[in-house]
């Protein structure tokens, strides 16, 4: 049997606690305004799913054998979450929540909530949105900053922007809020910089020292300073012999096969390049949206390893030319 949300949750399992605090937020708004409720729906879910909250008044509106003074009518609407701490959902479960919907409920969504880093995920789950849409019901897949994005627009009392942002610090700390949009990648590029200046950086895709975090940002580092901060457009993997290519993140909406055949073009700039991809396959960073800065490693001596991390340093930041701007005239010191 289920329980209702609760301030006293007593869940053992994250994802359980996790999504205890997600409906009891959402039921905090639902008991402060319905109106803001239904708000929060609208700007969750396409307008297809047309959900409306609370009852639809009429005046004299024709019905099969009489026309009332006036009408107070509410539709029926059912609402699942799946959550998920980890993107893990599986075509299963999904249809088993489909089957669980009342066939008489007039409005059905289920929404697929988790910290999702992919960009397109309508094409990730079109089979299930494909299937539901047969069967009456919207899937809709969202993420944890979708969410709160949301809550933020219709959260507008003391008491709900002070629960708003104890909950931004739960999902914050506890890394449902996705960290790469905020990071900077600093690496070493002294040997590099021409390659830097055509908005590339290349390095062995063999792992270890040579393997990378999603980031938006990208800072090449030399003689002490990053002189420039890149938007990361995407990274792609490039096999031996420049065969087949994998995107192994995006930061843009630029179709996979294009962001490919760009990063092997980017390979063929350079003759070492090309012989180096012979015998290794490579990692080839595409970057864009340059803006020079002076970001300046105050201590003594270079880099100690090939890359540094600037974590939540651009939490603030929208693009490429506000972190820059930021950065310029500081040291590393002031943000490690």
């Amino acid at each position: 049997m289920g329980r209702e949300v609760s301030i006293f949750a007593d869940y053992h399992q994250k994802e359980n606690s996790l999504t205890n605090y997600c409906g009891l937020l959402m039921k905090l708004i639902y008991q402060e305004s319905p109106g803001k409720f239904e708000e929060l729906l609208a700007a969750l879910v396409s307008s297809e799913a047309g959900v409306k909250v609370g009852p639809n008044f009429t005046q004299q509106t024709k019905k099969a054998n009489s026309i009332p003074d006036l009408s107070i009518v509410q539709k029926s609407f059912s609402i699942f979450f799946e959550t998920k701490t980890t993107d893990w959902f599986y075509d299963e479960q999904i249809e088993r929540h489909l089957e669980g919907f009342n066939s008489k409920t007039d409005h059905k969504v289920l929404f697929l909530l988790s910290n999702f880093e992919e960009d397109d995920l309508e094409k990730r789950f079109q089979d299930s949105i494909h299937k539901a849409k047969h069967k009456g019901i919207h899937v809709q897949p969202i993420t944890f900053e979708d969410l709160v994005g949301s809550m933020e627009v219709v959260c507008d009392t003391d008491y709900l922007l002070g629960l708003l942002d104890e909950f931004k610090v739960y999902l914050d700390r506890n890394g449902h809020l996705p960290k790469w949009k905020y990071l900077l990648d600093v690496v070493s590029c002294s040997g590099t910089m021409h390659e830097i200046d055509n908005e590339v950086y290349m390095c062995p895709d063999t792992g270890g020292p040579y393997s990378h975090r999603r980031a938006k940002y990208f800072g090449p580092y030399a003689e002490k300073e990053v002189n420039r901060i890149f938007e990361i457009k995407a990274v792609v993997a490039i096999d031996k012999c420049l065969s087949n290519g994998e995107v192994r993140w995006k930061n843009s909406s630029i179709d996979g096969k294009e962001l490919i055949e760009e990063a092997k073009q980017k390979i063929r700039l350079w003759e070492n390049r090309v012989e180096e991809n012979k015998s290794s396959p490579l990692q080839v960073f595409l970057l864009g949206n340059g803006v020079t800065t002076k970001f300046e490693k105050e201590t003594s001596g270079g880099m100690m390893q090939s890359k540094k991390y600037f974590w939540d340093i651009a939490i603030d930041c929208n693009s490429s030319q506000d972190l820059a701007s930021k950065l310029d005239g500081k040291n590393w010191g002031e943000f490690s």
